[in-house]
Parts: structure tokens; C-alpha cells; sequence
């Protein structure tokens, strides 16, 4: 990550000098020169200083940390190691972080995403290793994006080192649905009117809002569904009912990869019925009836498809 070998190399040539001459100005070997500027070497930390005043720049400027320092130069890092992450080669994507830690042992950027990829080996030192970093990067003081992200991968991390516990204590500490950035750019994409920007100030101050959604369902990793007319079973039923759900040899009926949850915070009149990653419906309504109504259909055609 230097840039010491290549500064040493095209700062001696802008001074017209040779190997030589700077190895007697230094009292060094040519060889110890050469070494330096093809990289298989470092000087002395001590001669720093004298090749820092030979060629009239900073010790800051010979390693080369504006490069260093450069957004370029970090985004080239995350690039090709998300990269290496892709193709399925998680080892490469591992050492490119753990040099990049090497010249930046501060960046909670890199400290977080070395943390995911040594989560995903299943050896014991490395899940110790991603534990440590995500707690070092909670304890420090970067923007909530980089917190918010490592807390969450945390949670899991937890859970692959037996510490439910703390993997429930981590979750905790997220961000509630309704501060969520997704939440937030659906309403900005609306034209709100100043009773309903109001209602949504209250929504995200203490969870209410005077017009709770009638239902959401998710099928897929979060699936929920909330129906304020029902009690948790009642709404289960109702809803299998509704959709003519077939019934299985025990008499259940059947709704598919469906899970309901009681009390979920949703937005103002915003209803989301969605499988996997595919919005089947997102859209928001004027009454509760006709929320009720189109999502059934909704429900029944993929209990039907």
C-alpha cells in the first residue's frame, strides 16, 4: 500500500542521479538503493528524514499518504474486494482487507466488511476475529450507516458462535422499520399533505399513526401480516379463509411461507403485499376495505398460481 518504492525511484530521476550517487550520499550499498525503489526493501526509518531534505519533500509526501489518503485509493479497496466476494473467492476478498487494515488500522469502513467476510468461514479463529472487529467498530465513533450495518452483521455472527443472547441484545439496538431509509424514500415519493407529514412525524416519534394500515404481508425471509379487525389467531384464520387456502391432512389451511405478527409498526396508509423480493402490491388507500379487498385477491391468486 506504500507508495515509498515508486516516489524513491521517479524522485531520484527528476534529480538526474543515479543508484550510485545517492548510495554515497547516503553511505549505503547501490544494492540497498535498488532494493528500495523495486519494493523488496524499506530504508531505515532513521534515513526517512535525509531522503525526505535530498529531495526537498515531506517523510508524508516520500511514502506517498495523499495517495494514500485519497477517496480513489479507498474505493479501489472496497471495489476489489467486493470483486474477489462475487466471484465466490472469499480468501482474496480476506487479504485484500486485511492489508488494506495494515495502512488504515482505524477505518471502520474496511474493519466492518473484514468482519462479514471472515464470518462467512466456518473456522473458529477467523468467527472470533469478525466478533472482535464488529465490536471494535461499535465502539467507535463513525457515522450511523457503518454502525447500523455492522450491528446487524454482528447479530448474525452472534448466532453462528452460539451467543443468542447477545445476537438478541444487538438486534435490539437497531433502527426501528419506521426510520428505515426504504420507508422513507416511499413516502418522499408522494405528495404529501401537511396532515399527513404531520401523522408521520408522530409515527416515527412514538410508533402511532391515526390511520394504522389494515395488512402487510411479506412472503419470503420477513413475511408479516397485520389486520387490525383480528386478534393474531383470528387473523391467521381469516385470512386462509378469505383466500380459500387448501387444507392440509391435519385440517390446516395452508397460506404459503406466511408468518403474522401482532402490533407491527407500519407507515400511514401504506399497505405492501410482497413475495421475495417481487412487490405484488405497494400502494396506499383511502379505507380499510378496500386494502382488505385487494389483498386477498392478491393472496388468492398465489394460492391459486
Amino acid at each position: 500500500m506504500l507508495y515509498l518504492a515508486e516516489n524513491l525511484k521517479s524522485l531520484r530521476k527528476g534529480k538526474d542521479l543515479t543508484q550510485e550517487e545517492i548510495s554515497e550520499i547516503l553511505g549505503v550499498s547501490p544494492q540497498s538503493v535498488s532494493k528500495w525503489e523495486r519494493g523488496e526493501t524499506f530504508p531505515d526509518i532513521t534515513l526517512l528524514p535525509a531522503l525526505a531534505n535530498l529531495y526537498k519533500v515531506s517523510v508524508d509526501a516520500l511514502i506517498g499518504m495523499d495517495k494514500i489518503n485519497d477517496w480513489q485509493t479507498r474505493t479501489a479497496i472496497f471495489t476489489t474486494a467486493h470483486k474477489h466476494w462475487r466471484n465466490g473467492d472469499i480468501n482474496s476478498a480476506i487479504d485484500v482487507f486485511s492489508d488494506a487494515l495494515k495502512t488504515f488500522p482505524n477505518d471502520e469502513g474496511i474493519m466492518s466488511d473484514l468482519a462479514m467476510a471472515l464470518a462467512l468461514c466456518d473456522d473458529t479463529d477467523k468467527l472470533s476475529q469478525a466478533v472482535a472487529l464488529c465490536e471494535r467498530v461499535l465502539s467507535g465513533s463513525q457515522g450511523d450507516k457503518v454502525h447500523h450495518t455492522t450491528r446487524a452483521a454482528l447479530c448474525f455472527i452472534y448466532l453462528k458462535v452460539s451467543e443468542r443472547d447477545k445476537a438478541i441484545a444487538a438486534a435490539r439496538k437497531l433502527p426501528h422499520l419506521r426510520e428505515s431509509r426504504e420507508m422513507i424514500l416511499t413516502q418522499m415519493e408522494k405528495d404529501l399533505s401537511a396532515d399527513e407529514i404531520n401523522s408521520y412525524l408522530k409515527f416515527i416519534a412514538i410508533g402511532e399513526n391515526d390511520e394504522q394500515d389494515v395488512i402487510e404481508v411479506d412472503f419470503g425471509i420477513d413475511m408479516v401480516a397485520v389486520c387490525t379487525e383480528y386478534d393474531l389467531l383470528g387473523k391467521i384464520e381469516a385470512l386462509r379463509v378469505e383466500v380459500g387456502a387448501p387444507k392440509t391432512t391435519e385440517g390446516f389451511r395452508v397460506l404459503p411461507q406466511i408468518r403474522i405478527r401482532d402490533k407491527v409498526e407500519l407507515a400511514p396508509y401504506q399497505v405492501r403485499v410482497r413475495r421475495y423480493a417481487d412487490y405484488l402490491l405497494d400502494k396506499t388507500f383511502d379505507n380499510q376495505l378496500n386494502a382488505a379487498n385487494e389483498i386477498i385477491e392478491v393472496l388468492r391468486s398465489i394460492v391459486q398460481g
